[in-house]
């Protein structure tokens, strides 16, 4: 398992870096922030369903009338 987490993390933060980069040469200073702000929630995300974490399943439908 930690050999996933470990490969998993170094590459979100290989790509975190080469986005960062290349926004703060080409774009606004906006949007990297908001890119490593996603990113740090998708490597979050990725992180605990490695570990083997269960996120809540609806048991009925969200829309029981949608056709």
């Amino acid at each position: 398992m930690w050999t996933g987490v470990i490969l998993y993390t170094l590459g979100t933060v290989a790509v975190t870096f080469h986005q960062f980069r290349y926004w703060q040469k080409n774009g606004q200073g906006a949007e990297k922030w908001v890119f490593a702000g996603w990113m740090l929630t998708a490597w979050a995300v990725g992180v605990l369903l490695m570990a083997g974490v269960k996120f809540p399943v609806p048991v009925k439908p969200l829309f029981p009338n949608w056709k």
